[in-house]
């Protein structure tokens, strides 16, 4: 079975964009690549509101990079190094996202190799926007690596720590990962004339040795 066919089970073009029939879990753990500096891009629509995992590398209570909505439905991604029991990167942010009709495009790059990494290098943008307003904003030291593309197992659509999983309750219609670079989310998209934030297609990006692309049609891996 294919990432794709475990990630989704039917998706369907129109209208220029995608729309997500049904979706799965996918666990994978890949070779150790490049985790200092690379991008992840994926298209979700949320089918409930509360606690929701989009995505974990690693595992909660030891070492992880993690994307998640919290109770109160604000985004939190925070890459945790357990061996030192600290954030390398940790962005609270303080907007919530309550529609569960509405698609979000949720872009992160990370990149650790900058003399002082800092939120010009590392950040979460939403439809095109960088999210600026945060409880918590840490950044990782020079040369920090992330839980990230490492030989871990990586879950879409899922996470666990020592007790529980944890789930996305959500429809997901497209999921990349970029290894070695930190690329904003012009590179996936752009605003449209009247002002609404249009996907295009990523398949001409360089995605890197363990870089891949996942969506309806079929796996892109560069």
């Amino acid at each position: 079975m294919s990432i794709q066919q475990m990630f989704f089970s039917s998706l369907a073009s129109g209208g220029g964009g995608f729309v997500i029939n049904g979706s799965g879990l996918l666990a994978f753990t890949p070779s150790t690549g490049n985790s200092k500096t690379f991008t992840i891009s994926c298209v979700f629509k949320r089918a409930d509101l509360g606690t929701s995992i989009i995505f974990c590398a690693g595992d909660f209570n030891v070492a992880y990079l993690a994307a998640y909505f919290n109770a109160a439905n604000q985004l939190i991604v925070e890459d945790y190094t357990g061996s030192s029991g600290v954030f390398n990167l940790r962005l609270d942010s303080n907007q919530v996202f309550r529609d569960p009709s509405a698609w979000y495009h949720m872009v992160i790059k990370y990149n650790s190799t900058a003399g002082t990494p800092s939120a010009s290098d590392n950040g979460v943008f939403i439809n095109g926007t960088q999210l600026t307003s945060f409880s918590t904003a840490t950044y990782p030291d020079q040369n920090d690596t992330s839980s990230w593309n490492t030989n871990v197992a990586h879950r879409l659509g899922w996470g666990v720590n020592v007790n529980s999983a944890y789930y996305l309750n959500a429809y997901v219609a497209q999921f990349a990962h970029i290894e070695g670079q930190a690329l904003n989310a012009g590179s996936f998209g752009e605003t449209t004339d009247d002002g609404f934030w249009q996907i295009n297609d990523p398949s001409g990006l360089t995605f890197g040795t363990n870089g891949f692309l996942l969506e309806g049609g079929a796996d892109v891996v560069a």
